[in-house]
């Protein structure tokens, strides 16, 4: 399981000139490491509901204070503002939550509550939390184990590019019954026929 997404993303929308500007100008001023000016500007977005880059600069704020970029690290914060974006379904949010909830970083372990995270972000596209919510399938971890729910997880994830859901689509093929991979890969082909075209999400 790879560790969280420590990244500032990009998003390039249609929005309101301003809202749009100040959001720009925010990850423009991250860029050049004036954070607090980059922050300030993030909480100017994230304080307008009018602003389709709301949640995203939200989640930005979260994960300045969860690395310590440019400020003093501080996982109370973070947490606070992944809540938050989490709250808005922002999906690299919920992934982040998620992490947090199964580790037990700075909250108590909850696996059931990471396998909702992860459920609602894969939903969203997350390749990341597709792959870990696989994962949580395959072990039992968080919810009921299941392998073919796993197998068709880890397709997925593979398809969003997580390269090591390789090893466990072989190592679940050669667990279940010819009666079943049949099956699975009956499914399997709708499933990519539907997938297989659409890229992962666009981030910096």
């Amino acid at each position: 399981m790879k560790n969280k997404l420590l990244i500032i993303l990009v998003f390039f929308l249609i929005s309101n000139p301003v809202l749009s500007e100040n959001y720009f100008e925010a990850l423009d001023f991250f860029n050049k490491k004036q954070i607090n000016k980059s922050i300030q500007l993030f909480q100017k977005v994230a304080s307008n509901p009018e602003s389709s880059y709301q949640d995203k600069a939200i989640f930005n704020l979260a994960v300045i204070y969860d690395n310590g970029y440019g400020v003093r690290t501080d996982k109370t914060k973070a947490l606070y503002y992944y809540n938050i974006a989490s709250d808005m379904n922002n999906e690299f949010a919920m992934y982040n939550l998620g992490w947090m909830y199964q580790v037990g970083e700075n909250l108590n372990k909850d696996a059931v509550r990471a396998f909702e995270l992860y459920t609602k972000s894969a939903d969203k596209g997350h390749p990341q939390a597709t792959f870990n919510l696989a994962n949580m399938y395959y072990s039992g971890e968080g919810t009921t184990k299941d392998l073919e729910t796993a197998y068709r997880l880890f397709l997925e994830s593979k398809i969003r590019g997580i390269k090591e859901s390789e090893y466990y689509i072989k190592l679940i093929s050669e667990n279940l019954s010819f009666e079943e991979m049949n099956y699975l890969n009956e499914e399997n082909k709708k499933l990519i026929e539907k997938k297989i075209d659409l890229p992962a999400p666009t981030i910096e």
